[in-house]
């Protein structure tokens, strides 16, 4: 490639190559630390598109964040993008309530990274009181020891519940 491409032909460019070795069109998100992003920041996305649809945008600010917030923009035509927004604490997360009511947001839910609950806000007496429910499961990375074993399980259980006159073949139940 060369220097006085436009940057549309490097992409195509870069494209075509990532199609060619098999490398992933559109990557996982990844956090601002450059690995991936946590167990806890998984499951709020994954909670945040139960919740506001499969075309929530994920902001970066969700990258170490403690709790996080829903937001979807009330406009008079369309639909508007939901968008998932990280914020330090609690305190943050109430001004954040607070200003989005006055801006003419619709608060679609909070969660709580560190706990793992959805959280419920109310507005009691000019404050925002914070309401946790059923704390979700949050899937913890495996070891590859662990998803061999698992694997090495799965096909043992897989060999004994052939047929027999499969098992000759070798081709694996095709025909």
């Amino acid at each position: 490639m060369s220097n006085d491409e436009p940057e549309y032909l490097k992409a195509i460019k870069r494209t075509q190559e990532q199609r060619k070795t098999g490398g992933p069109l559109r990557p996982e998100p990844q956090s601002l630390k450059g690995g991936p992003p946590s167990p806890a920041e998984r499951e709020a996305t994954r909670w945040a598109r139960e919740v506001g649809g499969k075309e929530v945008r994920i902001g970066a600010s969700i990258t170490g964040a403690k709790v996080a917030i829903l937001v979807q923009p009330i406009t008079p035509f369309g639909s508007p993008p939901v968008t998932l927004e990280g914020l330090p604490s609690r305190d943050a997360l109430a001004d954040r309530i607070r200003s989005a009511q006055g801006a003419g947001e619709n608060i679609l839910g909070c969660f709580e990274l560190t706990t793992g609950r959805p959280l419920t806000a109310e507005l009691q007496e000019g404050k925002v009181v914070f309401t946790a429910g059923q704390p979700r499961q949050i899937m913890k990375a495996e070891s590859p020891e662990r998803m061999i074993r698992k694997a090495a399980k799965q096909a043992e259980e897989l060999a004994k519940s052939r047929k027999s006159e499969d098992r000759g073949r070798g081709q694996g139940g095709r025909r």
